[in-house]
């Protein structure tokens, strides 16, 4: 019984970190909060994984806080613990560099991250996708950079989780049909 209310008081931690880490932050339709991204890939891990491991969960509710915050790795270490700290680092996009060379290297990177990180990013990759269809290919550029990305991190994340794998698939599949379907009908 302690280790189970230990699991949730750290799984609560971590949620709760993620959510203040990002506040004011908001999805790409300017009004849903950037936290319940977090959520969501969290819960892909555990219903569709069926994920287990405690720190690759809380690492998917912190998992874009030191790309996209002020927290750093240190903290995360101090707070959740090494383990927890290096998956989100292993997820964590290089903010020195332009844009689109922070894209290529992050891609270029997914081969060689751990396969509890590739879980995480099969998540995220889901979530992002799916926000994407149900707001709509907002632009043919984006829509063909989302394509060609998500086929990527399917080769790179290969054999990590079969059933994530298949998910990420499916919602693939239907965004290039969409995006067919919007820009070349």
């Amino acid at each position: 019984m302690k280790t189970e209310l230990a699991t949730a008081d750290t799984l609560g931690r971590a949620a709760v970190y993620g959510c203040l880490a990002h506040t004011g932050q908001f999805r790409d339709d300017g009004t849903t909060p950037y936290a319940v991204h977090l959520f969501r890939v969290a819960d892909y891990l555990r219903t569709i994984a069926h994920e287990q491991d405690i720190d690759v969960l809380c690492a998917a509710y912190l998992h874009d806080t030191i790309e996209d915050t002020d927290t750093d790795f240190d903290t995360l270490a101090k707070r959740f613990g090494e383990s927890v700290a290096s998956l989100v680092a292993e997820l964590s996009n290089d903010n020195r560099l332009p844009k689109a060379q922070r894209r290529e290297a992050m891609l270029a990177h997914i081969p060689h991250i751990s396969a509890r990180a590739k879980r995480i990013k099969l998540a995220d990759r889901l979530d992002n996708v799916t926000d994407l269809m149900r707001g709509g290919i907002a632009s043919k550029d984006k829509g063909a950079r989302y394509i060609e990305e998500t086929a990527r991190i399917m080769l790179g994340c290969e054999g990590a989780c079969p059933p994530l794998e298949a998910a990420l698939r499916d919602a693939y599949d239907e965004l290039k049909r969409q995006y067919a379907q919007k820009y070349f009908a």
